[in-house]
């Protein structure tokens, strides 16, 4: 049966390094917001249009990660799902698309975080995250809660 593999963390805590390693790990289809928002709109699109540009990016994202698993090609969601509400509506996607959902959650540590976003500045073409961005959404993450643990595979880094 088709899986999706989703991706549990905040900025900087190597979410897109697991799913590189996922991608090949299951001969799955990664789906990375970051890659598509660089590709399609540079590394550092306006602080005023970002919301638009990502829905955007969403909106095409989720279009083609659905029709990939009705295909029965796995995929891996790179997204993050920082809120509860964005995990419980992945939930009921995998569950209308009758899909096994696994969510690998990645521990939080703000100062290692940090430290990875800088070097991955540095990087050419690099989706450019400002230290001021980091701080700005630091607060809209929430951590898995533990009810929410049997709702799904997790699988703790």
């Amino acid at each position: 049966m088709t899986r999706i593999h989703a991706l549990h963390g905040f900025i900087g805590a190597g979410k897109t390094t697991l799913a590189r390693t996922l991608e090949g790990q299951w001969d799955a289809l990664r789906f990375t917001p970051d890659e598509w928002m660089t590709a399609l709109y540079g590394a550092d699109p306006p602080a005023d249009e970002y919301p638009a540009l990502l829905a955007r990016v969403r909106t095409l994202m989720n279009a083609q990660w659905t029709r990939a698993v009705t295909l029965g090609v796995p995929v891996i969601l790179d997204e993050g799902l920082w809120t509860r509400a964005s995990r419980d509506e992945l939930r009921a996607q995998a569950a209308a698309l009758g899909a096994p959902l696994t969510l690998y959650v990645l521990p939080f540590d703000p100062a290692s975080a940090r430290e990875r976003i800088a070097a991955r500045n540095e990087q050419a073409g690099a989706h450019f995250v400002a230290p001021a961005t980091f701080e700005l959404f630091l607060p809209r993450f929430e951590p898995l809660t533990p009810d929410e643990e049997p709702l799904q595979c997790v699988i703790r880094h």
